[in-house]
C-alpha cells in the first residue's frame, strides 16, 4: 500500500474503523471487548498502526455520527497525529457506492507531525481519491512540519477532486500571532502539484506560489510586504537541506537591499550576503525592536553586507561593511568598517550578547578633521587637524563604552575612557599637551543639539593663549558652550581653580573662581611690549577672587585682585613687603556682545612709596604724603572704554572726572582740585603714533612742580591725533596774572619728535614767583610781561635744550634787578679807594627799574641777545646785541654798560662770562675811577 502521511490516516483510516463499528451497531461500537478487533481492523485498512486510548460511541439518529477520544496513529515514516478527541458524521448513501464520505470532522487538540522532506511529495498531503469532499475544523492544536513548529491552531481544511486540498486559520509561530492559507493543486502525471501559500505576522505579510515535486523539493517566487511599506521578492528553492533564497531584493522608498540568503535545516540557521544602499540603520533597529521579544528562539544569522550611503547613530556615512553572526548567545560582530567622510575610517570587531553586552576593540582614523567636521555641519576643531585611536569595546549596545582609549588628536597624545550614548559623550580624556584657546572656540561655536560630551579633562600642560598651566583637571560639559563645573590647575608656581555653571536657559547660577600666585612677575611677561611694570611691583604675592551669576546677556560679577608690593631693605637688602594693592570691580558683563560695565576701586597705603616704584623717587616732593585711592565707574565693550566717572587720590593730588575712547576717538574732562605734577625725567621715550584721537578738558585749582606750587586756577585742553598731542593753555594763574599759550608734539616713526611752546605772560608779579634759579641775575619783585615762540626737538629735557630755537621777549616795570646794583656804583664814584667799591657794585646787591626790557634769538640751545635795556632813577643798564645765554651749557657771555645818573656822565662795562654758578666779571672802570662830580 503506498504511504500516506499520518494526516490523512485520520480521515480515512480511522474512519474506516469506525464503519466497522457502525456496522456491528452502536452496542458493539462501544464495547471494551471488541476494541482491539476494530483497531486491528483500522490498521490493516490503513496500512498504519491505530491505536484508539478512550472512548469509541456511535449514535444513528438524528444522523450517524461516530466519536472517538485519545486517538494515535503512526507511521513506516515516522509521521504520528494524536487527538484529544474526533466527532464525525458519515453518509451511508456514499459507503454503498464504495465511498467513504465524512461531510463534517472536528478535531480537538490534534498534534500532527509531518516530516520534511514530505516522503511522497504532493502525494504526502493529498487526500486518497476514495475519499469524498471532506471538511475538517482543528481545534487548538499543534502541527510540525520538520523543525518549524505552529502552536494553538484553528484552522479548516477542505478537500476537493484529484487531490486538493487547501487549508486557512490561524496559529502562533515563536509566540507571534500567524495567519496561514495554503492551497494545493491536483497532482500532474510527473507528481508534481502546484501550491500557493499566504501567511501574516507581524503586520507582515508573505505570498509564495510555486511547484511541490515529487522529490518534496519546492521552488517558486515568495513576495512579502512588510510595515513602514518594505517590500521585498525573491525566488524560493526549498529541499531537504534547506532553504535558498536566490534574487533576493527588499525596497523601502530610495533604500535597498540585494543578494542570496539561505536557511538550513540540519543545522538551523541563516546565511546572508547582501549589498544596499541609502540604508537607515537606526530606523531598522526600531522596526525590528519586537524580535527581540523572542530572540532566543530566532534561528542563527550569518550576515554579509555592503552598503552605501548610511545612516547610523542619527549620521550619515559614505559606506559601510560588515560581517556578522547572530545566535542564541547574542551577536559575533567579525568586522565592520564604516567609511567617514574626508576618507577616514571607524572599523570594529567583538561581540554583543543578549543583553546587549558588548566587548571588542575599535579604532578611529580621521586624516582630515576639517573635512569630517564640515560634513556634519560643525565649525572645524582647529588644534586638532587629524585623529588616530583605537579603544577597547565594553557597556551595552545602549551605551558602548570605550576603555583604555589612546590615540592622537593632532599633535597631542590622548588617552581615557568614554561611555557612549546617541549624541552625547561621558567619561575621561587625559592629555599630554591642550591649547584651551581653540578647544573653547570651537565648543562656543557649536550648534544646540550637538554632539555633547560630559566628564573629565586633564592635561599635563595646557595653553590658555599665552599662559603656560600644568596639571589642568577640569570637570565640564561641552555642548555648544563649555559648561565648566571645576577646574583646577598649576600656574606658574601657584594654583589656579574655579566653576562655571549653567542652567537650561543659558543663565549662570554660579561661577566662581580663585588664583594664588607666589610672584605676579610671570604674569607681567604677557603685558604688551613697552606695558613692563617695575619688578618691585610684580615680585610680590598675587591673588585673585570672582565670583558671577544672571543670564549671559547680563552676568553680575565681582573680583578682588591683591599684590603684595614689595621694597628692598636698606638694611639687609631683601625685599620685603611694603603695602598691598587692592583692585576691586563689580561689573555687569554681557557675554554675548562682549562688553561689561560697573565699578571698580584701586587702593594702596603709600602714594610716595608707588610713585618712587614708578621710576618717580623725588621723596616728598611728588607726589605728596598720602595714599592712592581710585573710584570709577568704568565701561568696555568691542569699540568703547573707560572711565565714565572717576574719583582719584594720589599723594597731593586729587581729581575726578571722566575719560572714555570710543571707536579710537578719546573724550573726557578732569577736574583737579590739587594737579600734582611729577618733575620731568631724565628720558622720555614717546611712540611714533598715538593709539587714540581727540580731546580732554583740563581744569585745575592748583598745579604742583615737583611738589612746588606753580599754578594757581588753570584751564586748558589737551588735543590728541594720530602722530601729534596739543597741550593749549586757555588760562592760568601764575603771580597774581596770567599765563596762557600751547605746547605741540609732534611724532615721528623715522625722526625725533618735534616740540613748538608759544607762551604768553600777563602781570606777573615776580615777587610771588620765587622762581629756583641759579641764574646770577634775578628778578625778585616787579611786574612782568613776556611771549615766546620755542621749538625743539628730542627724547629728553637735555636734548630739549640742545636743540631749542626761536624768539623770547620779557618786559618789566617797577621792579628791581638782582645781581649788579647801580646804585652802590654810583655811590662808590668819586671816593678813596673806588676800585673795589665799584667791582662789589658790579657783582651784587639789586638795582631798581621803572622798565626792563630784553628780548632774544635762540638757535642750538643759544641765546642772542637782541635787545637788552634797563631804566631806572639810578640811571640805565644795557646789554650788547651780540651777547649770549648758553642754555644747554648753563653758561653766559654778556656785556654790560653801566650809565650811572650822575653829573658828568659817566660810563663803565662790565664782561660777564663763565657758568651761571660763578661767572667771571671783568670791569673796564678807567674812566669812572677818574670821575669827579661836577662844580655845584
Amino acid at each position: 500500500m503506498k504511504k500516506r502521511t499520518a494526516f490523512w490516516l485520520l480521515s480515512a483510516g480511522l474512519v474506516l474503523a469506525l464503519l466497522g463499528a457502525l456496522l456491528a451497531l452502536p452496542g458493539f461500537v462501544g464495547s471494551q471487548a471488541h476494541r482491539p478487533a476494530m483497531e486491528a481492523f483500522a490498521s490493516s485498512l490503513t496500512g498504519r498502526k491505530v491505536q484508539i486510548g478512550g472512548k469509541l460511541s456511535l449514535a444513528l439518529l438524528p444522523r450517524p455520527e461516530i466519536t472517538a477520544t485519545d486517538i494515535t496513529i503512526s507511521g513506516p515514516d515516522k509521521e504520528i497525529i494524536t487527538a484529544h478527541a474526533l466527532v464525525m458524521d458519515i453518509s451511508p448513501l456514499a459507503l454503498l457506492r464504495g465511498q467513504l464520505a465524512v461531510q463534517t470532522l472536528d478535531l480537538e487538540q490534534p498534534s500532527v507531525d509531518f516530516p520534511w522532506p514530505l516522503p511522497a511529495g504532493p502525494k504526502s498531503i493529498a487526500p486518497p481519491p476514495w475519499l469524498a469532499a471532506l471538511h475538517a475544523h482543528l481545534s487548538n492544536g499543534t502541527v510540525r512540519f520538520g523543525g518549524i513548529g505552529f502552536t494553538e491552531v484553528s484552522a479548516d481544511l477542505f478537500t476537493g477532486p484529484d487531490g486538493a486540498v487547501s487549508v486557512s486559520g490561524n496559529g502562533a509561530l515563536l509566540g507571534q500571532g500567524v495567519t496561514l492559507s495554503l492551497a494545493l493543486g491536483a497532482t500532474a502525471l510527473d507528481q508534481s502539484a502546484p501550491l500557493s501559500i499566504q501567511a501574516g505576522t507581524l503586520g507582515s505579510s508573505l505570498n509564495f506560489s510555486g511547484t511541490l515535486d515529487a522529490d518534496s523539493s519546492l521552488t517558486g517566487n515568495l513576495t512579502a510586504k512588510l510595515p513602514q511599506d518594505i517590500t521585498g521578492n525573491a525566488t524560493l528553492s526549498v529541499d531537504a537541506n534547506g532553504v535558498n533564497a536566490t534574487q533576493l531584493t527588499i525596497q523601502q522608498g530610495n533604500t535597498s537591499l540585494s543578494g542570496n540568503a539561505s536557511v538550513g535545516f540540519a543545522a538551523p540557521g541563516m546565511n546572508a550576503t547582501l549589498s544596499g544602499q541609502n540604508l537607515n540603520l537606526d530606523a531598522l533597529a526600531r522596526q525590528t525592536q519586537p524580535l527581540t521579544l523572542f530572540w532566543p528562539a530566532l534561528p542563527p544569522l550569518s550576515l554579509t553586507l555592503q552598503a552605501s550611503n548610511v545612516t547610523l547613530a542619527g549620521q550619515n556615512f559614505p559606506a559601510l561593511q560588515t560581517s556578522l553572526t547572530t545566535g542564541p548567545g547574542g551577536l559575533a560582530l567579525n568586522s565592520l568598517t564604516l567609511s567617514l567622510p574626508g576618507g577616514g575610517t571607524l572599523n570594529a570587531s567583538g561581540s554583543a550578547s543578549q543583553a546587549g553586552v558588548l566587548s571588542g576593540q575599535a579604532s578611529l582614523t580621521v586624516p582630515d578633521s576639517t573635512a569630517l567636521a564640515a560634513a556634519y555641519h560643525l565649525p572645524p576643531p582647529v588644534g586638532w587637524p587629524s585623529a588616530k585611536l583605537s579603544a577597547q569595546l565594553g557597556g551595552t549596545l545602549a551605551a558602548p563604552v570605550l576603555r583604555n582609549l589612546s590615540g592622537t588628536l593632532g599633535q597631542d597624545r590622548v588617552t581615557g575612557n568614554l561611555i557612549l550614548t546617541p549624541g552625547r559623550a561621558a567619561g575621561s580624556l587625559g592629555f599630554d599637551h591642550l591649547d584651551l584657546a581653540p578647544l573653547i572656540a570651537w565648543a562656543g561655536q557649536r550648534q544646540p543639539g550637538g554632539f555633547v560630551f560630559d566628564g573629565e579633562i586633564s592635561a599635563a600642560r595646557a595653553d590658555a593663549g599665552p599662559i603656560k598651566l600644568q596639571n589642568l583637571a577640569v570637570d565640564a560639559e561641552l555642548d555648544g558652550t563649555l559648561n565648566i563645573r571645576r577646574a583646577s590647575a598649576n600656574l606658574y608656581g601657584g594654583l589656579a581653580a574655579g566653576s562655571f555653571t549653567l542652567d537650561s536657559s543659558g543663565q549662570v547660577t554660579s561661577a566662581h573662581g580663585f588664583l594664588q600666585l607666589p610672584s605676579a612677575t610671570p604674569l607681567a611677561a604677557l603685558l604688551p611690549a613697552g606695558w613692563m611694570p617695575p619688578a618691585a611691583l610684580t615680585a610680590g604675592r598675587f591673588s585673585v577672587l570672582l565670583a558671577a551669576q544672571g543670564p549671559a546677556n547680563a552676568l553680575s560679577a565681582s573680583a578682588v585682585a591683591s599684590l603684595a608690593v614689595q621694597a628692598r631693605a636698606q638694611a639687609t637688602g631683601k625685599l620685603a613687603d611694603v603695602g598691598t594693592l587692592t583692585v576691586t570691580t563689580s561689573p555687569v558683563i554681557d557675554l554675548i556682545h562682549q562688553s561689561a560695565s560697573g565699578a571698580v576701586s584701586v587702593q594702596f597705603p603709600e602714594a610716595i612709596r608707588l610713585a618712587h616704584i614708578l621710576g618717580f623717587d623725588q621723596g616728598v616732593a611728588f607726589p605728596g604724603a598720602g595714599s592712592v585711592s581710585l573710584r570709577a565707574g568704568f565701561t568696555a565693550s568691542a569699540n568703547q572704554y573707560g572711565l565714565n566717572d572717576f574719583i582719584l587720590s594720589f599723594g597731593a593730588l586729587a581729581a575726578n572726572g571722566r575719560l572714555m575712547v570710543q571707536n579710537g576717538t578719546v573724550s573726557g574732562q578732569i577736574d583737579a582740585d590739587t594737579l600734582a605734577l611729577p618733575p620731568l625725567p631724565t628720558t622720555l621715550p614717546l611712540p611714533a603714533s598715538l593709539p587714540v584721537q581727540g580731546k580732554i578738558g583740563l581744569n585745575a585749582t592748583s598745579v604742583l612742580y615737583a611738589g612746588t606750587p606753580v599754578l594757581g586756577q588753570s584751564s586748558a585742553t589737551l588735543t590728541l591725533a594720530q602722530t601729534s598731542a596739543k597741550l593749549d593753555l586757555a588760562t592760568a594763574a601764575l603771580g597774581n596774572g596770567n599765563l596762557s599759550g600751547s605746547l605741540t608734539a609732534t611724532l615721528s616713526a623715522t625722526a625725533a619728535p618735534q616740540f613748538n611752546l608759544s607762551l604768553l605772560a600777563q602781570n606777573i608779579d615776580a615777587q610771588s614767583l620765587a622762581l629756583p634759579v641759579s641764574f646770577p641775575f634775578s628778578l625778585p619783585i616787579g611786574t612782568i610781561n613776556a611771549t615766546a615762540s620755542l621749538t625743539a626737538s628730542g627724547y629728553s629735557p637735555k636734548n630739549w635744550l640742545a636743540t631749542l630755537g626761536g624768539t623770547a621777549s620779557l618786559t618789566a616795570t617797577h621792579g628791581r634787578l638782582g645781581g649788579i646794583s647801580l646804585g652802590n656804583f654810583m655811590a662808590a664814584l668819586g671816593t678813596p679807594n673806588a676800585t673795589a667799591k665799584l667791582r662789589a657794585a658790579l657783582a651784587s646787591g639789586s638795582t631798581p627799574f621803572s622798565t626792563l626790557n630784553l628780548a632774544g634769538t635762540l638757535a642750538q640751545g643759544n641765546c642772542t641777545l637782541t635787545r637788552g635795556t634797563l631804566t631806572g632813577q639810578n640811571g640805565m643798564i644795557a646789554a650788547a646785541t651780540d651777547s649770549g645765554i648758553d642754555f644747554f651749557d648753563r653758561a653766559l657771555a654778556l656785556r654790560l654798560t653801566l650809565q650811572p645818573a650822575v653829573k658828568p656822565p659817566v660810563s663803565a662795562s662790565v664782561l660777564v662770562l663763565g657758568p651761571w654758578s660763578a661767572p667771571k666779571r671783568t670791569a673796564q672802570l678807567k674812566s669812572a675811577l677818574g670821575w669827579k662830580p661836577a662844580a655845584p
